[in-house]
Parts: structure tokens; sequence; C-alpha cells
């Protein structure tokens, strides 16, 4: 398979290169902001005239907090992660079921933001 000559920023060659190569017609690549956070998130999609709120969006433990058990010099302990999404994220999000369910895969960024 040859792939497309792909122009555009950083957001629209990830897309068309999710579209090249790993096109699902079962899933759509979204990119979006977190409008509220966890535990009531909401997110708005680019594309999208509305938002999604926590009920409609699966969000991934690493993104929404979790806690591990570990040793420590052979003594357990308990770590945890809190939840690393904020009003103002971009984030990349999965739909599937003709647009009836929403997984947000992960936070859109970079070094210098944190992500």
């Amino acid at each position: 398979m040859a792939l497309e000559t792909i122009d555009g920023g950083g957001v629209s060659k990830l897309r068309d290169i999710v579209r090249q190569l790993g096109y699902n017609k079962d899933v759509d690549v979204e990119f979006g902001t977190v409008i509220a956070p966890l535990p009531d998130i909401s997110v708005k999609l680019d594309n999208a005239n509305f938002e999604l709120e926590a009920e409609d969006i699966v969000v991934p433990e690493h993104l929404a907090g979790y806690k591990r058990k570990v040793k420590i010099n052979g003594a357990d302990a308990e770590i945890e992660f809190e939840p690393v999404l904020e009003p103002g994220d971009r984030v990349i999000v999965l739909m599937f079921n003709a647009g009836q369910d929403y997984l947000l895969f992960d936070r859109w960024g970079g070094i210098d933001d944190g992500a």
C-alpha cells in the first residue's frame, strides 16, 4: 500500500496517518478539548456541535487515576496516580458503534505541556 503525501499541521497529519494505515470503518478518530475535569468530565469534540458528558465517555485508568500496590525495599506500599485531565487539555477520542460509544484514548500534547 502506497501512502499519500500528508500536508497540514500535527493534528491533520496524525488523523491522515490513522486513516491511511489503521482505517477501520467501525472506528473514527476525533480530537477534542476537555471542558470539565473528572469525575464529571465533559469533552467538546472539534467536529461536533455537542459536548460528551461523563456517562458518554469511557476514560482509561491511566487518565482517570488509579492505585497500585508495590514493594519498596521489600516493604508493601501503595502508589496513587491522580487523574491527569484538566480543562483545556486536548484529547484523542475514538468513536465507535455508529457514534454511540466514545473512548477517550489519550491526551494530545507534548513535552512542553507535560503530556
